[in-house]
């Protein structure tokens, strides 16, 4: 078995410059830790992660919860952890649970057995006794009874950009549509937002809201349509269920944006800088991944638990609204 001392006679340096390469210690050269780690690969050498981690008490390693990978605004947030994470030689474990409570709770269980320095949960689940655990925590969009660090975006401002400019465009009947988490969040805000600028120029709002998930949108779209026939102007929770709303639509031949216009929420990316069609209020996606990472980072280091962060959300112009006069 290789051991560091065969790498130390390789790399032709002591023993203690090889753990501090392994150690990731800023006291070692670029040109000597290159050396250091072509010794390394020569010789086939892994480290003993788990006994560095015992000594340094320091894992390199972040956990993220997201409900679904497969949703374009949980990856795209992921997307951009990751990025910045790799600048500061952080690995990432990601759980994506699916909306399923007991698998996510399975994996804080993990974690907290497994050391990781520190939790990022977009999560809609009851985790408050996991909040305890000694672990730098940072929630995205959610508060709890007990104080966490937690970033979002501008929710209630967001629906209010969403009336104003589904009013601009002529919207005479508002409505909101929304498939909504159990626990209590900082999206739900989105809807105070817009019917509330709503009611402040004497237009009424439709709202139809049923718990996720929601397993037949057919029916769900079937029935808020059933009884308001006449909503010309809607905002949708967010772009994922706005675009089945556009597949439903166009089933059923109504044209949008001219019986119809949508305002969705997220703004998400198809890929890296090529967004959807949809007119949208736009997350700032990136800005969200890097502030609780700065939260987080900050809490590893022992900081005291401060305000939230509230980042400010755009409007995107999008083929889903008409354009203003």
């Amino acid at each position: 078995m290789t051991t560091i001392k065969d790498i130390a006679r390789e790399a032709k340096v002591g023993t203690t410059t090889v753990s501090r390469v392994i150690n990731n210690s800023p006291k070692v050269s670029p040109k000597t830790r290159s050396r250091v780690e072509e010794a390394m690969k020569k010789l086939n050498f892994y480290p003993n992660e788990y006994a560095r981690v015992l000594k340094s008490k320091k894992s390199n390693t972040i956990a993220v919860s997201v409900p679904s990978i497969w949703h374009p605004f949980f990856s795209e947030f992921v997307y951009h952890i990751e990025k910045e994470l790799q600048v500061k030689n952080y690995r990432l474990l990601i759980s994506s649970n699916n909306l399923d409570a007991h698998a996510e709770l399975e994996f804080l269980d993990m974690i907290r057995q497994n050391k990781v320095d520190g939790i990022i949960a977009l999560t809609y689940h009851n985790i408050d006794n996991y909040l305890s655990a000694n672990i730098p925590f940072v929630s995205i969009d959610r508060y709890f009874k007990e104080k966490v660090a937690y970033v979002t975006s501008d929710n209630y401002h967001g629906g209010e950009i969403a009336a104003e400019e589904l009013i601009k465009r002529g919207c005479q009947h508002l409505g909101y549509v929304s498939a909504i988490a159990p626990q209590k969040n900082d999206t739900l805000k989105r809807k105070d937002g817009f019917i509330d600028y709503a009611k402040a120029h004497n237009k009424n709002v439709a709202t139809y809201e049923r718990y996720e998930p929601i397993l037949d949108y057919d029916h769900f779209f079937d029935s808020f349509f059933l009884e308001n026939p006449n909503v010309d102007g809607l905002l949708v929770m967010n772009d994922q269920t706005a675009l089945i709303l556009l597949s439903y639509l166009d089933k059923k031949g109504v044209s949008v944006p001219e019986d119809l216009q949508i305002v969705g929420y997220d703004g998400f990316s198809y890929f890296e800088g090529y967004e959807t069609t949809l007119t949208s209020i736009k997350q700032p996606i990136k800005e969200m991944a890097e502030s609780s990472l700065k939260l987080l980072y900050g809490l590893i280091e022992g900081n005291e638990i401060g305000e939230p962060i509230i980042l400010p959300v755009t409007f995107k112009d999008g083929k889903t609204t008409k354009p203003l006069e």
